[in-house]
């Protein structure tokens, strides 16, 4: 295929899409590292329900949905220009495959007044490029053509029949572009397909509640595919790793809600495949399509009628593109080398439907996949050493935190006993009782900006916003040491701010309870460039950056040492010190004039050594700025406990029974809430854990981040039922602590009761409004009424004197912020803490170290 000269932007039809879109500012002048509410943000406890996560993308995207008309052609207009759609078409009329109302049978003159202003229209809104002139001067014609694909399937869109569609359009148009081109060259990369299972959702997802995770159609690479006349589907590939595109159809009435599912889908995605640089979506109806492409600065579509001449020319590239593209167009990056791997999961099990076919396929034959497939690696899943391998002690697809796959073929393991008389076996229905263990064929990364990988550590997983993701490497130096490696989007606002804070740390001698990172390089584009999201993404020039008014983002990429993440706690005691370390990390950057600004579970480190502080990590918001010289606030009034704790603990009560879920009560079309943000909507920090005060936008000092280690304190022991158990957590430590693949939480996580959810959901107003009546001298003995019995049914299973033992320590932390309001000291936080460890220090030995030093 000929090469494509460069191409710029057509800056004029780059507009800033009003469906759906809600008045508020993307930042705000007094504060230069936004806090993007996002749904990929929230913490595993919380509730990730359909309604809640919509709700949020809905947030998180705000101001950055933008109507790109050259989207299709900045995709794949280097593998289907605009004239070769356009000839395509012309014998798409030909045959039949596509018709217009206003061209009678053999009137040659009338096509090609039809095909050139279709033509002209679509190079008049494509990217612009100077190899792509019009053949000659077209005038408007007269005639409104008005076309249409006859084979397209009826409504109701059957999943299936669209696919077969799909597949046959781009069977015809790389038919047609061989012949065209004289290039019989020309292989397909991927294909679509429909998941079998209609009823349940694609395996690793990483969700943990009911979210609607089942695309009506995906794209998937072509060694997904048996290499037959009518190709089918392998079932071991159907799950979020594989997936390179996912879509849903709609009726033209729905096709706004087609929008919102298609985002969900493309978080899924971004959520199992984190190193991706962006995400791709598209939804499909009879008269329409829309293709969507979501980076961290935002999301871009197109939105083409199928009735109208530029439509047809641009559905043809992107069905031919979607089939030709390789990794890269659909935003792999070439500096993260992917394998595939067998993983085991479990899913609900269904009654055998029949397997659909993918319409036939006269090129499969002589075709090359996009990448081999290793021989076997049967040996792999079962090796519980390997971080990718599953394990009863973590959770699998059965668990609440996973979802279930399409029905088993060849080349997929399953096994499971007959069902029983319990078993709801009925058609389409999961089975509550029985499963069946299925092999997937996942692709994880192996080598990271060089690194061998050993695993993924965190990832975020949003459309918009930083993107962070966290590899456990292996250390280039000895092979053996595993290292935490960063990849992050960074607003180029913060850029300065955060080179700062790291000159600044690099200066002083090394903190013990603080992980400088250092910079590994800068992510640099093939151009030299920078690697941005509206730059080396986009494409925009960097006056056209200023016209569009989201955020440009840089990639970052830093490497630190490897700390216990707090989730892998042994016991309560663990977790008190690692907090301990992180308030003296914290207390030692405000001594040298550095403000962390985001307090949270994530940002603090459990110590690799038993009995060993903990530390902060993550300088993405800090600034710099004067030293603090605080002084410590006067002792508070003494207040009996005694009296309080004896009213909580009654052992006789009966445990609180599993937490009815928190149902959020904001939805995506109440705007109501989102104008109520507009002063302060996206503010430093992580919503559930952020001070009141800056929740009201105040300015942020020190004394809002001590505060913020209050909440971290306080959800962490409503987030989990206990510590791991002791298998689990030395098998975690040898898998240098990465996440299970395809889990969204770890078995030991829970939700969030009703009372503390609302810390996470509803506009700052109200979270602040919350916390506040609270967090007050008189209200203390309430909340401690209210709390205890979730902090009870958590605990008490573990050991019995550990809910009396946690909930002294709420209570004296609770009471030293209230009384002291808000105005809290390091030494004064500390000092509470280490006198819990020596009062309770014998109720340690009810837990089991599990680790080697």
């Amino acid at each position: 295929m000929a090469a494509v000269q460069p191409v710029r932007r057509n800056v004029p039809y780059i507009q800033p899409a009003k469906r759906g879109d809600q008045d508020i500012p993307v930042r705000t002048t007094d504060k230069k590292s936004p806090m993007k509410q996002s749904a990929g943000s929230k913490r595993p406890s919380e509730n990730h329900t359909r309604d809640v996560v919509d709700d949020q993308i809905n947030h998180e995207l705000t101001k950055a949905r933008y109507r790109s008309l050259d989207l299709a052609d900045l995709m794949f207009g280097h593998l289907v220009t605009t004239r070769l759609a356009r000839d395509i078409l012309d014998r798409f009329l030909a045959d039949g495959t596509v018709t217009c109302e206003e061209i009678k049978p053999n009137e040659e003159e009338e096509t090609r007044h039809a095909l050139n202003a279709a033509y002209a229209d679509a190079v008049a809104h494509a990217c612009l490029r100077s190899d792509a002139p019009l053949d000659e001067p077209t005038s408007e014609p007269e005639t409104k053509y008005q076309w249409s694909w006859p084979k397209f399937p009826t409504t109701p869109i059957s999943e299936n029949k669209l696919v077969a569609f799909l597949n046959n359009i781009a069977d015809d148009a790389l038919s047609c572009a061989r012949s065209i081109l004289h290039d019989g060259s020309l292989q397909p990369r991927n294909r679509f397909a429909a998941p079998v299972d209609k009823n349940h959702a694609i395996p690793l997802s990483y969700e943990p509640d009911g979210e609607d995770m089942r695309p009506d159609f995906i794209v998937l690479p072509l060694a997904a595919f048996s290499n037959d006349e009518e190709p089918e589907v392998k079932d071991a590939y159907v799950n979020f790793t594989a997936v390179l595109l996912a879509g849903e159809s709609k009726s033209a009435r729905n096709a706004k809600e087609g929008l919102i599912q298609v985002q969900r889908y493309m978080r899924g995605i971004k959520r199992a495949q984190p190193w991706l640089r962006f995400a791709t979506g598209m939804t499909v109806g009879k008269d329409f399509v829309a293709l969507l492409r979501g980076d961290c600065s935002g999301l871009e579509r197109i939105e083409l009628s199928l009735t109208d001449g530029r439509g047809c020319i641009e559905f043809i590239r992107i069905i031919l593109g979607i089939v030709l593209a390789d990794k890269k167009a659909f935003g792999h990056s070439p500096d993260i080398e992917i394998e595939e791997r067998n993983v085991s999961v479990d899913i609900p099990e269904i009654r055998s439907a029949a397997t659909p076919r993918t319409g036939p396929n006269f090129m499969t034959s002589g075709s090359t996949s996009q990448s081999a497939i290793p021989p076997t690696f049967s040996e792999y899943a079962s090796n519980p050493g390997t971080p990718y391998s599953t394990s009863s002690d973590f959770p699998r697809v059965d668990q609440p935190s996973a979802t279930s796959s399409a029905g088993s073929k060849s080349g997929t393991a399953s096994t499971g006993s007959k069902r029983g008389p319990d078993d709801d076996m009925s058609q389409g229905k999961r089975s509550k009782r029985r499963k069946r263990t299925v092999a997937l064929r996942a692709f994880v990364p192996v080598r990271v900006h060089g690194r061998q990988c050993i695993g993924i550590l965190f990832t975020s997983g949003s459309i918009r916003g930083r993107g962070t993701t966290v590899y456990v490497v292996v250390g280039a130096e000895d092979g053996k040491t595993y290292f935490a490696l960063k990849t992050s989007w960074q607003d180029v606002t913060r850029v300065d701010d955060q080179a700062a804070v790291l000159k600044k740390l690099s200066e002083r001698k090394p903190h013990p309870n603080v992980i400088i990172p250092s910079k590994l390089f800068d992510s640099m584009a093939k151009d030299g460039g920078v690697d941005s999201t509206l730059g080396s993404i986009r494409a925009l020039l960097n006056e056209e950056m200023q016209q569009l008014k989201v955020e440009n983002r840089i990639l970052t990429v830093t490497i630190s040492e490897l700390w216990r993440p707090v989730a892998y706690f042994w016991s309560p005691h663990d977790f008190v010190r690692g907090v301990i370390g992180a308030l003296l990390g914290h207390q030692y950057l405000c001594e040298i004039g550095i403000l962390h600004r985001d307090i949270s579970e994530n940002n603090i480190v459990l110590s690799l050594c038993r009995g060993g502080l903990g530390a902060l990590i993550d300088f993405d918001m800090a600034i710099v700025g004067l030293p603090n010289m605080h002084q410590d606030c006067p002792p508070p009034p003494r207040i009996p406990k005694k009296e309080i704790l004896a009213s909580l603990i009654q052992p006789s009560s009966p445990l609180l029974e599993n937490d009815k879920p928190y149902k959020a009560q904001r939805t995506a079309s109440d705007c109501s809430d989102y104008i109520q943000l507009m002063a302060y909507s996206f503010l430093q920090g992580t919503t559930p854990y952020m001070s009141i005060g800056v929740l009201r936008g105040e300015s942020h000092t020190h004394f809002d981040d001590i505060e913020s280690f209050l909440y971290v304190l306080v959800l962490f022991f409503l987030s989990y039922r206990g510590p791991l158990q002791k298998e689990a957590l030395k098998r975690a430590q040898v898998q240098g602590f990465t996440q299970p693949l395809g889990a969204g939480r770890l078995p030991h996580v829970t939700s969030w009761p009703n009372m503390f959810e609302r810390w996470a959901s509803g506009s700052h107003q109200e979270i602040s409004n919350c916390k506040a009546g609270d967090l007050n001298a008189v209200s203390h003995v309430t909340f401690m009424q209210r709390s205890y019995p979730h902090i009870r049914s958590r605990w008490e299973p573990s050991s019995p004197s550990t809910a009396p033992a946690l909930a002294d320590l709420i209570l004296d932390c609770w009471m030293i912020f209230s009384l002291h309001d808000l105005k809290v000291a390091h030494n004064q936080f500390i000092g509470v803490l280490q006198e819990w460890l020596r009062q309770y220090a014998g109720d340690e030995n009810n837990y089991v170290y599990p680790f080697d030093d």
